[in-house]
């Protein structure tokens, strides 16, 4: 049975092109410095004594600057490519981490915070195009699925070296995080050619595209609705990075070192399980079938805290549940983006989802922060679960308004995809 695990690991990376292993590799150097990010609103709240509301005011900054710098990628992408859009993301970030630690008082600390958010989030949407236009159509969701493998590794070390550094104190959290954001800019010169190929497209993606002639985003009614929607499950989904540390640390009583280690997990979990899980599911149902399993799996996982579990059991299934959700949500959330998405507009595609995600980032702190400083812990689960269960009516209403279309398609279903090499 374990050789027949392994044997299905093994056979869910082949046919991924090199260059997707190398965006991978340079994902993972960036991330393993991801140690900020993972302990900001921590840091705030205990070294620089800044109240909750303030730490959420602080975020709201976080999010501002993440708005910004997805639009402003987007646009830049189309217009010069992907690779210097990337390289200087990567390098202006690295500077602005190293500085943000001699920042203390909160006005120059929204400062900071918004410029960190908007030289981190150009990277995104650049990010994303140089993923669609090295992969192949059979090999796309597997290669977002490396990506991420990437990524959610370098989150796993992350938070579980940063939470030992703290205790050698917290200027190593921000050094170290900006010298691998300039380390990783090295990489990405050495490995990877300037110019991306064109990316290819099948069938279904074709079918998929929005009907204006012109390609827009703007114009794309059902990719704006998915946008909406992706707005509101993440607003569920980052409550794992503003709120769970300080609720682990405020009504758990773990520490900073304690804290660090399960929020790994979640990376780890998804390192483990994710790619074989997508390769297996792969070209089974349509991908916004998955995620709304995701976005299920994010409301149950908050209603673990309200269960007589102790800290450690309602914490683990915690974890578990939100990891699940984001094997199955993200993944396919962004290869349908990508489906819908061609040519000269692909980086406005990518620049609005990740606009979806930067507003729910502006308000996810804040919302989750004011909930608890005025109606309590229990109070936030609850409200996390409802929004959840909107998001997944919202998504099975899409999909239902898609399927007259795609159903005429005489080939293919909503958005399935085979796996093909």
């Amino acid at each position: 049975m374990m050789q027949s695990f392994f044997t299905h690991w093994k056979n869910a990376y082949r046919g991924i092109p090199k260059e997707i292993w190398f965006l991978s590799f340079i994902s993972l150097v960036n991330r393993c410095g991801g140690m900020v990010i993972a302990f900001i609103t921590l840091y705030l709240n205990q070294k620089l004594h800044f109240t909750l509301p303030e730490v959420g005011y602080i975020m709201v900054f976080f999010g501002l600057g993440s708005f910004i710098g997805s639009y402003v990628g987007g646009k830049l992408t189309d217009k010069y490519g992907s690779f210097p859009v990337q390289l200087w993301s990567l390098m202006s970030n690295g500077v602005i981490l190293i500085s943000m630690y001699y920042v203390s008082q909160f006005a120059m600390m929204c400062v900071a915070v918004f410029f960190m958010a908007f030289s981190s989030e150009i990277f995104r949407p650049a990010n994303s195009v140089a993923i669609a236009r090295y992969c192949t159509p059979g090999t796309r969701t597997r290669s977002i699925s490396l990506y991420r493998m990437a990524v959610n590794l370098g989150w796993a070390v992350a938070p579980a070296f940063g939470g030992l550094m703290v205790a050698f104190g917290w200027s190593y959290l921000f050094w170290v995080d900006g010298l691998t954001c300039i380390s990783a800019a090295i990489l990405l010169i050495y490995l990877l050619p300037k110019k991306p190929p064109v990316a290819e497209t099948d069938e279904l993606s074709a079918s998929l595209q929005p009907e204006s002639t012109n390609n827009s985003p703007y114009k794309d009614k059902h990719f704006l609705w998915f946008a909406f929607l992706t707005f509101l499950n993440v607003i569920v989904f980052m409550q794992l990075a503003w709120t769970i540390p300080i609720f682990w640390k405020q009504a758990f009583g773990w520490s900073e070192t304690w804290v660090g280690f399960m929020s790994a997990m979640n990376g780890v979990l998804v390192f483990l399980i994710e790619m074989p899980l997508v390769f297996q599911l792969e070209g089974k149902r349509s991908q916004l079938y998955y995620v709304r399993i995701g976005v299920i799996l994010y409301g149950l996982s908050y209603l673990f805290f309200l269960m007589p579990f102790s800290f450690q059991l309602a914490g683990s299934l915690f974890i578990l549940a939100i990891s699940l959700g984001e094997m199955f949500a993200m993944p396919f959330s962004t290869n349908f983006i990508y489906q819908r998405s061609s040519g000269a507009s692909q980086g406005q595609y990518m620049a609005i989802y990740g606009i979806a995600w930067a507003l729910a980032n502006t308000l996810a702190p804040l919302y989750g922060t004011q909930v608890i400083a005025n109606f309590g812990y229990n109070t936030l689960w609850i409200l996390l679960a409802i929004q959840a269960m909107v998001s997944l009516i919202g998504f099975w209403y899409l999909e239902k308004s898609m399927r007259a279309r795609t159903m005429n398609h005489p080939k293919f279903g909503l958005g399935i995809v085979g796996k093909g090499e």
